[in-house]
């Protein structure tokens, strides 16, 4: 994990909603409430399992979804009220990188031409400035410039995320935004993509979001981490403190299932009850409490506070 860094505030979410109308009237709250701040070059991870509102809340961030409520400033820019030259602005600082790399590439555009787009439509370079700035791209994410007339099926699965990698990198952002960028990837692939990231957010000072539900390599590369349960944050601290203890009961349970024997009660593997329900159908009281193992009768009544439980350490429980 990367040392903690005293930087100033890049990021800023306050209090951010995202509603989808379903039928009867009723509301799918696929984000819900969520506030968090991240540094600059600091790594923040969101983690939790599929459908608990962590690629929407990244596209919330980068404003490929218009939220339903709440605040999202970048560098000092309100996000949501921006256009023209401000909201230009955003988009050159903050990038994203998506989940499958294939779906994400436009497959009629070879790669110079994928690459070279984003430096001459904001002006970075001339346009006979733009082959050798991809080359020095590619060559940065580990490709050669064999790959400038090559499209996108032509690549393996690890080539064609590099090459998104290195397209989110052409605008010289200061933060990128990683949707669950190795799922779709072999794990020996996924190790080698980690460890470009790790090194282009030592070399470059890049800040990240990362979303992952991949645990391990959520205590390998973030700095804090918020589990999301439901479209909400359960609980948000230092990595290496969560890991070492953590204190809401959905993150132990996460963490006992990473089969390693220092995390939950006495070592063992904690089962959770039933299904994450659905988020049109939200339990009352706390969320969680259908499935938890150690809920109190209050649980079912009452929304637990997202409150400071330790220093640095926020958590939502009643336990706390």
């Amino acid at each position: 994990m990367n040392e903690t860094k005293e930087t100033t505030e890049l990021l800023i979410l306050q209090n951010v909603k995202k509603y989808f109308p379903v039928k009867d009237g009723k509301l799918l709250k696929a984000v819900d409430d969520v506030s968090f701040v991240v540094r600059e070059a600091e790594v923040f991870g969101l983690v939790g399992e599929s459908g608990c509102g962590k690629s929407t809340l990244g596209r919330l961030i980068v404003r490929l979804l218009e939220p339903t409520g709440g605040n999202i400033f970048f560098d000092g820019l309100d996000v949501i009220k921006a256009g023209g030259q401000e909201l230009s602005r955003i988009r050159r600082g903050l990038q994203i990188i998506f989940q499958d790399p294939l779906a994400s590439l436009n497959p009629r555009m070879r790669i110079l031409d994928t690459i070279g787009e984003a430096l001459v439509v904001n002006r970075i370079v001339s346009r006979s400035e733009v082959k050798d700035r991809v080359a020095g791209l590619l060559e940065k994410v580990g490709l050669d410039t064999d790959s400038f007339y090559r499209y996108p099926h032509e690549f393996s699965g690890g080539q064609r995320q590099r090459v998104c990698i290195a397209r989110a990198l052409a605008v010289n952002p200061r933060m990128i935004v990683a949707d669950e960028p190795l799922s779709a990837l072999d794990v020996s692939i996924q190790a080698q993509i980690i460890n470009l990231l790790e090194d282009l957010q030592k070399d470059s000072g890049l800040a990240f979001v990362f979303i992952s539900h991949n645990l391990l390599v959520m205590e390998h590369f973030s700095d804090n981490v918020a589990v999301m349960y439901l479209g909400r944050i359960v609980e948000m601290s230092a990595t290496d403190e969560l890991f070492k203890e953590p204190l809401h009961p959905y993150t132990e349970a996460l963490l006992s299932a990473v089969l390693k024997p220092e995390v939950g009660e006495k070592g063992r593997r904690i089962i959770l009850e039933g299904d994450v329900p659905s988020p049109v159908h939200i339990p009352s009281g706390c969320p969680f409490h259908p499935r938890c193992h150690k809920r109190l009768e209050l649980c079912g009544k009452e929304v637990p506070v997202f409150r400071k439980a330790r220093p640095d350490r926020w958590v939502a429980c009643h336990l706390w």
